[in-house]
């Protein structure tokens, strides 16, 4: 695998201007024919995680996906987009996303095919922490794998790149699984390289759709901020890296980024080479940030007097105001470690969140269909992570 990463200046989402700093990457890599191969079927992991448009900047956008696409059919071979959002794996919860996102568009106007498998299966990772994983059929079955990725904050990991992309090979409800098994954000994280590891054969290449990202509450309920690149790599670490450098954050900051260090996919050091443009040339030095704290519930045995205030201060924590709260219970429906319960209200229900049961996985934030759900800062965890701002 090599380690370097292209970064390539791309000023908007003109189809033509996408599809020159897409052709651009792929050729500091040698051209795309150097690794695909006539009547090859490419899965186009997309990052589909919520029903949004692409000016929403929460999902990829679709000029990156064409430009990609367009480049596989030049060889010949061929290509559909693939994901799982946070709902039910369904034609009835995809449909909306795949039609708000653009994706449907690309498909009746330039005949780029959208996934309509539905499938699951449970496969043998020999992972360090999931000997098993349950994924999509249809990036099993696919030849290889290209992870269009999108560059935003978000409120678990941190960033959302190319690492956490691919965590979207979870169909949709065993997402909320896997996070209340992996409670830990570093556990967490060793989980989705486990998933990297078992696709590392077919996995060839990350692309991050860093032309407008997300900052603030990512990664659907931020605000965009134009960026104006194309990142692309091989490794996702090093892709990941580049996005948070832009981010103005400390790489080694990012858990993703320590964890790959400890699986081997960068040393101590984060040792590649940009080609392209310098990534110096990109770094937004106000960029809304997020940064991601090691959770761990307090104990019970902790006198309560002192658990509400410690969680308070120490973390960041979801906060959903009774009065906002629509009362679909999506999130209590969701929500991996069963902390949030549905209360009674005059005209309907609220949700409400017990955080002395909170792991801090934000899954109702990404969720919440009406964007009610914030995430606020304790006063000590703001004071220890300024060092990690630039």
């Amino acid at each position: 695998m090599n380690n370097n990463v292209a970064l390539i200046r791309c000023d908007s989402y003109e189809q033509s201007e996408v599809d020159e700093a897409v052709k651009k990457a792929f050729d500091l890599f040698g051209g795309i024919k150097k690794f695909i191969k006539k009547g090859q079927v490419v899965a186009l992991k997309c990052n589909l995680v919520a029903k949004a448009t692409s000016e929403q900047a929460v999902t990829t956008h679709p000029a990156v996906v064409l430009a990609v696409s367009k480049l596989i059919k030049s060889v010949g071979a061929d290509c559909f987009v693939v994901d799982s959002a946070g709902a039910a794996y369904t034609a009835a919860a995809m449909e909306p996303i795949y039609q708000a996102s653009g994706m449907r568009k690309l498909e009746s106007d330039f005949g780029v095919k959208v996934n309509d498998n539905y499938n699951t299966l449970e496969v043998e990772a020999n992972g360090v922490f999931n000997k098993k994983l349950v994924i999509l059929e249809a990036l099993k079955k696919a030849d290889i794998i290209f992870n269009l990725c999108k560059l935003k904050t978000h409120g678990f990991t941190g960033l959302s790149n190319a690492v956490k992309n691919m965590f979207g090979a979870i169909p949709g409800l065993l997402k909320a699984e896997y996070h209340g098994k992996f409670q830990s954000l570093t556990n967490f994280n060793e989980c989705l390289f486990d998933i990297q590891d078992f696709f590392k054969d077919k996995l060839l290449f990350h692309i991050s759709d860093a032309i407008i990202g997300m900052e603030g509450d990512g990664p659907t309920r931020g605000t965009p901020r134009k960026i104006n690149a194309i990142i692309l790599g091989q490794n996702p670490a090093s892709v990941d890296v580049v996005g948070a450098k832009i981010m103005n954050v400390e790489p080694k900051s990012i858990p993703t980024i320590t964890v790959a260090q400890k699986r081997g996919y960068l040393d101590e050091n984060l040792t590649f080479d940009v080609l392209g443009d310098k990534v110096e040339d990109f770094v937004i030095k106000d960029y809304k940030s997020i940064m991601p704290n090691e959770y761990t519930p307090f104990a019970t045995s902790m006198p309560k007097f002192l658990q509400r205030p410690l969680s308070k201060w120490m973390s960041q924590r979801p906060i959903i105001k009774p009065k906002k709260c629509k009362g679909c219970s999506k999130c209590a429906l969701h929500c991996p470690v069963k902390a949030i319960e549905m209360k009674d209200r005059k005209g309907g229900k609220y949700a409400k969140v017990d955080y002395t049961k909170c792991i801090r996985c934000f899954c109702c934030q990404e969720l919440c269909p009406f964007g009610v759900v914030k995430i606020k800062d304790g006063w000590i965890y703001k004071l220890k992570h300024r060092k990690d701002k630039k």
